[in-house]
């Protein structure tokens, strides 16, 4: 009568002194596989935060599917808890702005949260960073838009710096492509608005203004377009000035307000322009972009001045630009300055003159060509440099091979 009932073998496997193998005390059964969330939870005090896994799913994380309300911190992994403060250091580290690109990656929406809430807390310094500008080039494609707002916020302060630093400028072309809103792009353009003509004249900067004219429309790119347009021959005159209005002048190829303003002041310009290392790129652009009777205005210009701009390194350019672009009319009327000139002399003994006259013999009228070959055979005679001799006796040769002489 006073014996000890027999212990029974816990479900599941049991220890030595009849307590489960999993840490529930004596005679605990152990809850069926699969089943659904709301057993029971671990009694034992050393257990885990989590619960023990069913599946590889946790008891908490089981529960909080059924209960979507619960706080997202209650489901968050063990690595948001250890990066928690620490995503601006991480984040400097090769290894570490990897790690976090990856975690980004992996969606998982509390992890998202602390890192793009650190990363919003130091983001003008992270983007130029060696290694936080990638982790925030990443970061920006996982924002909400509130989240981007944010982050504008920000960085509106010190865009411009951001913009002309060698890594900033890339994540804030990164940036730049994901503003699809109408209020996030006056946000950022009534940052940057001030600095437009000094980041023309970046090496960096250049780009952010070029990524602008591409992903924004207007009225927002007016803020660009109307400080160039003032400054025009400033900016055609500087390397990276020249590449924003080239991309203005491309971003302007369906007739409207902007392509007019461009025109006007190339038109106006023009025959400084042509003369320019730079600028005579402008005007090139300009007549391949638009060319025939829409650019009658820079043709009118430059009218008169075609021996002048023929022997010239870099007009001469020009010249054999708007032979193949100008409307017919103005086409005979440029190449018969030259068959008219009494300094064909002078073009003859330029090292310059025998490519736009080559041009010139390609698209002219046989008449002109004829009286082309006839006024060079009367200025070559007497030409004391044998190479350049032997240039032009290659052009005349091209000249009657055409006229079939």
């Amino acid at each position: 009568l006073c014996a000890e009932p027999p212990v029974l073998p816990a479900l599941g496997g049991g220890r030595a002194d009849g307590g489960a193998a999993d840490g529930r005390p004596p005679f605990a059964l152990a809850p069926p596989t699969g089943s659904a969330a709301g057993g029971l939870a671990p009694s034992s005090p050393g257990a885990s935060a989590q619960g023990p896994s069913r599946n590889g799913r946790s008891v908490v994380a089981l529960a909080a599917a059924e209960e979507p309300d619960r706080s997202r911190q209650a489901v968050l992994p063990p690595e948001a808890s250890e990066m928690r403060g620490q995503v601006a250091q991480l984040s400097k580290t090769q290894a570490g702005s990897k790690f976090l690109q990856r975690q980004l990656s992996k969606g998982h929406p509390g992890v998202v949260d602390v890192i793009l809430s650190e990363v919003e807390e130091d983001i003008a310094k992270l983007m130029c960073d060696a290694y936080g500008n990638y982790l925030c080039s990443v970061a920006f494609q996982e924002c909400t838009v509130r989240q981007r707002r944010g982050m504008l916020d920000r960085l509106s302060p010190c865009v411009a710096a951001i913009a002309c630093d060698k890594r900033g400028t890339h994540a804030l072309q990164a940036l730049i492509g994901l503003l699809d809103t109408t209020e996030e792009q006056h946000m950022f353009m009534a940052a940057v608005k001030s600095h437009i003509i000094d980041l023309c004249m970046d090496p960096n900067g250049t780009h952010v203004v070029q990524r602008l004219l591409f992903c924004f429309s207007p009225p927002c790119t007016d803020w660009i377009y109307f400080p160039v347009i003032e400054r025009l021959v400033e900016v055609a005159h500087h390397p990276y000035g020249l590449c924003v209005l080239k991309k203005c002048i491309s971003q302007a190829k369906v007739s409207g307000h902007h392509q007019d303003l461009l025109l006007r002041q190339l038109a106006s310009h023009a025959l400084d322009l042509v003369q320019s290392p730079y600028g005579n790129y402008a005007v090139q652009h300009a007549l391949e972009e638009w060319g025939g009777a829409r650019c009658t205005p820079i043709f009118k210009s430059l009218q008169g001045r075609m021996m002048q701009l023929s022997i010239q390194k870099f007009s001469s350019n020009v010249v054999e630009k708007l032979f193949t672009s100008a409307p017919r009319d103005f086409k005979a009327l440029f190449i018969s300055e030259l068959i008219e000139s009494d300094k064909m002399s002078v073009l003859v003994n330029s090292n310059y003159g025998h490519y736009v006259v080559k041009r010139a013999m390609q698209l002219a009228e046989p008449a002109q060509v004829r009286l082309l070959l006839e006024a060079i055979r009367g200025s070559i005679g007497h030409l004391p440099n044998r190479r350049l001799k032997a240039k032009w006796e290659k052009v005349i040769s091209a000249g009657s091979d055409r006229l079939g002489d």
